[in-house]
């Protein structure tokens, strides 16, 4: 990791309003369900959803400004600046969903509900391999179309895979059924720590399935990036 880099990249970030008004949002809706609800379960998904914000535009924006140029210039490879950037996202993202875990535990207790401990570990641990899977998905969307494109691309895909499920639950086609849901997981990997909770044997193909989604994206991410033209006159 370098720490340049990934700190760079989230002060970059963090000074856009608009981004910073969503990820507000996504971070106080939740704690205050939780705190209505008394109940840490509002906080459980988030952490993708605040890496999605962290990566979105994360190659494309710069490509299309002609700031990814500038940057390349230093003695920085294009792969280094990729990782750096997903890694960046991945550590915001978790970073502010322990501060909102935090600050839940607090109110919980304030209000008289003692919060399990490993359940804690649970959902910090998913907020991680979430944050890694759709950081790793939306940067490598990024490299395809230049700006904000990998947002629209990335819905786009979501309708469409919302679409074969539909048809496969109304043609009762098991096939296509089984392919919207491996197209599901790939546009949102995700990997449940439930079993630390109930004491039961971990899904080692769950794992396998997450682990080889988020490096099938890098990899695809830093193929198309090493490929892509960066000349001034390309965006």
């Amino acid at each position: 990791m370098n720490l340049t880099l990934v700190l760079a990249y989230l002060r970059q970030r963090l000074t856009s309003p608009i981004r910073l008004g969503l990820l507000a949002m996504f971070m106080l809706f939740p704690l205050g369900a939780a705190a209505f609800t008394k109940t840490l379960s509002p906080l459980d998904g988030i952490g993708g959803l605040l890496a999605f914000v962290l990566a979105a535009g994360a190659i494309g924006q710069d490509v299309s400004s002609g700031t990814l140029q500038l940057l390349l210039v230093r003695p920085v490879s294009r792969p280094s600046l990729l990782v750096n950037r997903w890694l960046a996202s991945v550590v915001g993202a978790v970073v502010m969903v322990a501060g909102l875990l935090v600050l839940g535990t607090l109110v919980l207790l304030a209000r008289g509900t003692h919060p399990d401990g490993l359940d804690l570990v649970r959902m910090l641990l998913e907020a991680i391999c979430s944050a890694a899977g759709y950081a790793a998905v939306v940067i490598a969307l990024s490299t395809l179309v230049g700006g904000l494109g990998d947002v629209a691309l990335y819905f786009l895909s979501f309708i469409f895979v919302q679409m074969l499920s539909g048809i496969a639950m109304f043609t009762h086609w098991d096939w296509l059924g089984r392919t919207s849901t491996e197209l599901q997981g790939v546009l949102a990997p995700q990997l449940s720590w439930a079993w630390l909770v109930h004491g039961t044997p971990p899904s080692w193909f769950a794992l396998a399935s997450w682990a080889s989604t988020v490096t099938l994206a890098l990899a695809v991410a830093i193929t198309r990036l090493n490929r892509r033209e960066l000349s001034y006159a390309a965006g």
